[in-house]
């Protein structure tokens, strides 16, 4: 079972990092589980400009090492995506990640398993949970849930009552779905088939040169 979390705040050692890393612990904790840990701020990711060579290529002309972190996503079970709250929305960091992490027309959650940590001060932490949650919904992923984690700014959050066992039961409940291999909803599931068949699909076959990467990759993901 391989699991891939990933930091998206600019902060490596914050409270959104703090709770990631402790949920790795009780990842590795089990058996047969193997964790990549990303803090997406070592990166330095540069803006997406917008080419679109990656659908025809499969990957990105930048150089900075993003290609790394994708290519550990394509072979993991689950991914878990942490955000803090800015102004109502996740950090510049992590945006520029989704913007250029081949998701949504490459469906690079096609199967997989995901969730969503969002730490928060005042609020806003909905919207977070709802961007994440949309990504990995028209992305192909299979949604676990999310933790939402009110909490003093800068504060450790593992110094909560009942924080750690909190996170226990979360961690647990992501490793029993990944073992258990829990269904998509029907719901998500008719939603990713009428995106892809009826509006992703149509648009892509007419430029066949254009969106190379995509068709190939639809095809062996045995989605078309």
């Amino acid at each position: 079972m391989k699991i891939t979390i990933i930091n998206g705040s600019p902060r490596k050692n914050g409270s959104t990092a703090k709770i990631l890393k402790k949920m790795r612990e009780n990842f590795e904790e089990k058996e047969e589980v193997t964790v990549t840990y990303y803090d997406l701020v070592d990166y330095s990711l540069l803006d997406c400009s917008g080419c679109l060579s990656c659908y025809a290529k499969g990957i990105c002309h930048l150089k900075d090492n993003l290609e790394d972190i994708n290519n550990n996503v394509a072979e993991a079970d689950a991914l878990l995506i942490g955000s803090p709250v800015y102004v109502s929305n996740v950090p510049a960091t992590l945006k520029k990640y989704i913007d250029r992490g081949h998701f949504v027309l490459e469906q690079s959650l096609y199967g997989k398993y995901t969730y969503a940590v969002c730490t928060y001060e005042i609020g806003g932490s909905r919207d977070v949970i709802s961007i994440l949650n949309k990504l990995f919904r028209i992305s192909g992923g299979i949604i676990l849930g999310n933790l939402q984690i009110k909490l003093p700014f800068n504060s450790n959050p593992l110094t909560l009552p009942g924080i750690e066992q909190k996170l226990e039961k979360a961690s647990h409940h992501i490793y029993n779905s990944i073992k258990k291999k829990k269904s998509k909803k029907c719901t998500d599931r008719l939603f990713n088939w009428f995106a892809i068949r009826h509006v992703i699909r149509p648009y892509a076959v007419k430029k066949p040169k254009q969106y190379k990467a995509v068709l190939e990759r639809w095809v062996k993901l045995r989605i078309v």
